[in-house]
């Protein structure tokens, strides 16, 4: 299923209906509904093959993504109407064998009701790729894979949580468990909630993994190898028999890895967005050409992440930045439904170059400088913002120092990295895989149980200068060992040989744009300063000044000054821009 809302108590058919397709702007899916004395279930379709839902006399199975199985052969993701995969892991799950943290891989969320014993099992993925919402009372149990269609359904789309709201615009993401209402939470990652369906609702989280900082690796080969191993494995399980896959590409190094993973498999497109063909798309195109796939080019409109801010933030959810749904006006153009496996390079940065470990050094501002990690966290440090109130602000700062307290309970080295990775819902482009797996079968091969393992197992030294990802993907990165990465290395190479050309180009690159010998924006996103100057921008600005009454809770009134827009960054208006659309469109 792309996702499902379940509530023990009665919840009318129309209501569940016109949540689930809500959220879409364009074509919206079927919905069934099932009810009985447990509850009621509502559910679109999965858009990935094999895993239609099963029932039987006793139980109702569904599965929400596409996980390769790795206990059984995954031909059937390539059969259409077909329930193959639900079968093989309904019938793994009776036998009692199955393991989650190795028998599934890649984001997944399974829902088991047993309709006898009056019970609903719900299992989220190691990371909790696809998040999960709870509204839970003693008396009341609704669940949900999108938290607006939660809100909705239980009564609580105005009640947004102010503190939630400072969070999202000043931070970009809402820290777990916490989301944008007041009464809903997120579930927990890797864990099985047991919820027994009684009188007095209770639920009983059973947690079957955590990445703690056990290391078995010997050295820093032996997890490269297996690291290079469990990409292959997941890959060749997904396209053993089709035809034809896609791809993203990018002037980057994991799109390149990505690219070398499926050099074996014919008949591929590579696909990428952009504001124009600038360096990235060049590189880009003369990366397809190496590995032997189609280019395909799609431009974007000056306005384009203002355009898409209705549409994308409806089918991502509040809470989550809408800006990532890089795919959403262009799917349909370039047929990405009509492929079996759309395949992405995202989190092999997050999980396996360590671009989050607290670093010391110009290593961030200097590209060439080799980095270096030092211990402690500055995840905690007071919030400070003319805009908000000082309790509100406090608030945020309690529940930011209770996440961190929960990760170094399990990473005491790492918590200042793992703070923003786990559960993934803390990582702020992950809304990508939200839009993405709503619109067509999305496979990433970086969020595979295997990477997600080894990129908690290691310790940052070794994820540092790109070292681990180097040794695990240079046999991927062989056939463009000679194209320049976009920010000038070539990834075919080490750190240290990469050093002295790096430090060239990236030097030649600023001055040349000093002297406007290079014009016009060379990155895959498009630039903030040009986004501004458009008149949906200025529009937006207008709305949104003209709005703040609805967070006036939030307001310094203590101030001197009236606190206004002036006060934030552009990508902090934007996310301003979010929110006050979610709060108009409540109060409609």
């Amino acid at each position: 299923m792309s996702d499902f809302i379940f509530s023990a108590a009665p919840l009318a058919q129309f209501v569940a209906e016109s949540a689930l397709q809500g959220i879409y702007s364009s074509t919206r899916p079927e919905v069934e509904f099932i009810s009985g004395n447990w509850g009621c279930l509502a559910y679109t379709p999965n858009l990935y093959h094999g895993f239609k839902p099963l029932q039987t006399e006793q139980h109702i199975l569904l599965v929400i993504g596409g996980p390769v199985l790795t206990f059984t052969d995954n031909g059937f993701l390539a059969e259409p109407d077909s329930d193959k995969g639900s079968q093989a892991l309904y019938q793994r799950w009776l036998s009692g064998d199955l393991q989650w943290d190795t028998d599934l891989s890649g984001p997944f969320v399974v829902v088991i009701v047993d309709k006898q014993q009056q019970t609903l099992s719900c299992i989220t993925d190691l990371m909790m790729f696809i998040p999960v919402y709870q509204y839970h009372k003693p008396e009341q149990l609704l669940l949900s894979t999108h938290v607006d269609i939660l809100a909705q359904c239980s009564g609580q789309r105005t009640q947004f949580d102010l503190v939630s709201v400072a969070d999202f615009v000043l931070n970009d993401v809402i820290t777990y468990p916490y989301t944008m209402y007041s009464a809903i939470r997120q579930c927990a990652p890797a864990a099985q909630q047991l919820y027994r369906l009684q009188q007095s609702i209770k639920c009983d989280v059973r947690p079957y993994w955590q990445p703690q900082e056990n290391n078995p690796y010997h050295d820093i080969d032996a997890a490269a190898a297996a690291l290079r191993a469990g990409l292959r494995h997941y890959v060749s399980h997904v396209v053993q028999t089709s035809d034809k896959v896609a791809q993203f590409i990018s002037g980057g190094e994991d799109s390149r890895a990505l690219s070398g993973l499926l050099a074996d498999y014919g008949g591929r497109d590579a696909f990428v967005f952009l504001d124009s063909l600038n360096r990235e798309g060049e590189i880009a195109q003369q990366v397809a050409a190496a590995y032997g796939s189609s280019f395909n080019l799609k431009l974007r409109k000056a306005g384009y992440y203002l355009d898409i801010l209705p549409a994308a933030s409806k089918l991502i959810g509040a809470g989550h930045q809408y800006m990532h749904a890089h795919t959403l006006g262009f799917y349909q153009d370039c047929k990405l439904a009509q492929y079996q496996a759309v395949f992405g390079g995202y989190l092999a940065d997050s999980l396996l170059k360590a671009p989050y470990a607290n670093k010391k050094g110009g290593s961030r501002k200097f590209p060439f400088i080799p980095e270096r990690v030092v211990p402690g966290e500055s995840r905690t440090t007071a919030t400070k913002h003319a805009f908000f109130n000082a309790k509100v602000l406090q608030q945020l700062d309690a529940r930011r120092l209770a996440h961190m307290q929960r990760i170094q309970q399990i990473r005491p080295q790492s918590a200042h990295e793992w703070f923003v990775l786990w559960p993934s819902t803390m990582r702020v482009a992950l809304p990508n895989l939200y839009c993405n797996r709503r619109l067509f079968r999305s496979y990433e091969p970086f969020m595979c149980q295997q990477v997600v393992k080894i990129a908690a197992a290691v310790p940052a030294d070794w994820k540092l200068n790109r070292r681990l990802f180097h040794r695990g993907c240079k046999p991927f990165l062989r056939k463009s060992k000679w194209i320049l990465h976009a920010d000038g290395r070539l990834p075919y190479w080490s750190w240290w040989q990469n050093m002295p050309v790096q430090l060239l180009i990236w030097s030649w690159r600023h001055l040349a744009k000093k002297l406007g010998l290079v014009r016009g924006n060379q990155d895959s996103w498009t630039d903030l300063q040009s986004l501004a100057s458009t008149p949906q921008w200025l529009q937006l600005e207008r709305q949104t000044q003209a709005s703040l009454g609805y967070v006036q809770a939030l307001i310094n009134t203590e101030g001197s000054t009236v606190p206004t827009l002036e006060l934030f960054s552009r990508s902090k208006k934007i996310n301003l821009f979010q929110v006050l659309y979610f709060i108009e469109k409540s109060h409609l």
